[in-house]
């Protein structure tokens, strides 16, 4: 098994149900019972504890019938929250685990943890931190990958988390890959994306009022100001691009047509690349096995389509707009020129 589970787990879950079954059966008949059909050996004096545990931790509203003393629920709707106790909800949570260490040492990573210590039997038998992956290779079958996060400073968390939850404006320095130098920066803290291992804040540039992308890697010096700002309805990067290109994107669309074949044709056929998308047979150009497609979608992420269709090499060509098909040209004279 993945987790650690307890004794007293499987015992709270079995007393449970065998309450809940509306037969009011005895304190005696119940630990028969759990010894016939649960496999659970317990004692008299472990089962009046569990019976008061559950009512003082877990709110359970356990009563005994007067004249039968048969235990039952006062509110018939009750059931106990469902444990991790068998092996497929033990897998779920190994799965969890596995993707919140994506996201560790931030706020969000926290804020997981405290839902998992909620759902604990007794203060930390469930917690993140207790649940336990086999290091076996056997078992490791279900994984996540992507490029290394660079390490964000907890202070930098801490700042961000604050802004966001009280929509505070925060200054900071920073040099994009386009700037030669650091300059400092001023903006309304929006969204925190993850993309491609890279976590980003997804701002308003008070200074030069337009929507930005900041790595957060590359934040230098972040502080937060005491300056309020009020979180506009359209803040949302979803709602900003429909396209699969991470969180690169730009104030205008464009119609773009690529032809695909090979792999790439095959890769594409399996997503939403953007706005209207269609895909039709390249019955002009259908390249060398015939299963050349046109792939045509609106889009706001120029940069980055650059760049996706670039990386195909031979099974890409850029049709419309010409924006895309100048760069592509561009780039292929200038691998033309090199010398190998």
């Amino acid at each position: 098994m993945a987790v650690d589970f307890t004794e007293k787990a499987k015992r709270y879950q079995a007393i449970d149900e065998i309450i809940a079954s509306g037969r009011n059966l005895k304190w005696n008949q119940i630990i028969s019972e759990l010894r016939s059909k649960y496999d659970i050996k317990t004692s008299k004096t472990s089962f009046f504890r569990d019976i008061e545990d559950l009512q003082e931790k877990y709110q359970a509203p356990i009563d005994t019938d007067f004249e039968t003393s048969g235990y039952f629920y006062t509110d018939p709707k009750y059931r106990l929250p469902r444990f991790y106790t068998d092996e497929n909800a033990a897998k779920a949570a190994k799965l969890i685990k596995t993707l919140m260490n994506m996201v560790k040492d931030n706020p969000l990573y926290k804020e997981a943890q405290e839902v998992f210590e909620s759902l604990s039997i007794e203060n930390h038998d469930l917690s993140i931190d207790n649940i336990k992956i086999n290091t076996k290779t056997e078992s490791d079958r279900i994984i996540f990958v992507g490029a290394p996060n660079k390490d964000i400073p907890a202070e930098t968390w801490r700042i961000l988390d604050k802004a966001l939850k009280e929509n505070r404006i925060i200054t900071f320095d920073y040099q994009s890959l386009t700037d030669t130098k650091p300059s400092s920066r001023r903006v309304q803290p929006w969204q925190l994306i993850y993309d491609n291992g890279n976590w980003n804040l997804h701002a308003l540039d008070v200074i030069k009022n337009g929507k930005r992308r900041y790595s957060l890697g590359e934040m230098k010096n972040i502080q937060i100001t005491n300056e309020i700002f009020r979180l506009p309805k359209d803040y949302d990067f979803r709602k900003m691009t429909r396209g699969s290109f991470g969180c690169m994107c730009h104030d205008f669309y464009l119609d773009f047509k690529i032809h695909l074949h090979g792999y790439a044709a095959r890769y594409a056929k399996n997503r939403i690349w953007g706005e209207n998308q269609t895909i039709t047979p390249d019955k002009r150009n259908p390249g060398p096995d015939g299963d050349g497609i046109i792939l045509s979608f609106k889009s706001n992420q120029l940069y980055s389509i650059r760049r996706w269709t670039w990386q195909w090499a031979d099974e890409a060509m850029p049709l419309e707009p010409k924006e895309l098909v100048n760069d592509w040209l561009e780039r292929r004279e200038k691998v033309n020129k090199i010398k190998l």
